[in-house]
């Protein structure tokens, strides 16, 4: 019973993972451009990762970072240039890994940051219904402490609207619920560790990006 539970768990996460690559094909974008683009794309996660902010818009030719943001790769706003799974706007989601909390786009990508960043975090929210006061750590390799049980989930809720960013569509409905909250009714929840292991498949293509163009 033990292992078609984990079979069962399996096959939902990499149906799930597959979901988000259709909804945001943000690896299939990256993996067309031109190397040069590439290169600044990776030059932007690896500032994310190194300081924990965002850079800010000189750190690129303007014309590569406008064809990034056509292909919704990054966000460039007043704050500076936000990165999935990193925002430059504040969202409710905050990630401790340096001296000052990063934002994350949505729960799913708050969830991927230890393992892109190599650091163990806190992630601090609100449920996304009652409002209470959410937080979790995670190690370095992206893994909740074995003693970790707080009931905490992430809420994937339908996207009204594909129209705009996915920062302002798929992520919005991306979020973190508490234990006694109950799911409505068409969206759905995972628990952390099947969260985290959807972000960090998603991302990986990233880690291999900052192998070749800038390594940590």
């Amino acid at each position: 019973m033990v292992e078609v539970g984990r079979a069962q768990r399996r096959a939902r996460v990499l149906e799930s993972l597959d979901r988000l690559r259709r909804d945001f094909p943000l690896e299939e974008r990256i993996k067309r451009a031109q190397p040069a683009v590439q290169a600044v794309y990776a030059q932007v996660i690896l500032h994310w990762v190194r300081h924990g902010m965002p850079p800010r818009a000189d750190i690129a030719p303007l014309a590569v970072l406008d064809e990034l943001t056509a292909m919704d790769a990054l966000v460039i706003g007043e704050s500076g240039i936000g990165c999935y799974p990193f925002s430059a706007r504040k969202t409710g989601i905050r990630v401790q890994y340096s001296g000052s909390p990063v934002y994350a786009m949505c729960a799913i990508d708050a969830l991927a940051i230890p393992r892109l960043v190599r650091r163990p975090v806190r992630i601090e929210a609100r449920c996304t219904v009652c409002r209470c006061r959410l937080a979790c750590d995670l190690e370095a390799n992206g893994a909740l402490p074995h003693d970790f049980d707080r009931g905490i989930r992430i809420l994937w809720e339908p996207s009204a609207s594909h129209a705009g960013p996915c920062c302002d569509s798929l992520c919005a409905g991306i979020t973190f619920i508490c234990r006694y909250c109950s799911v409505p009714g068409e969206s759905a929840a995972f628990s952390l560790p099947e969260a985290a292991a959807i972000g960090n498949a998603f991302f990986a293509f990233q880690h291999k990006l900052l192998e070749h163009y800038g390594p940590l």
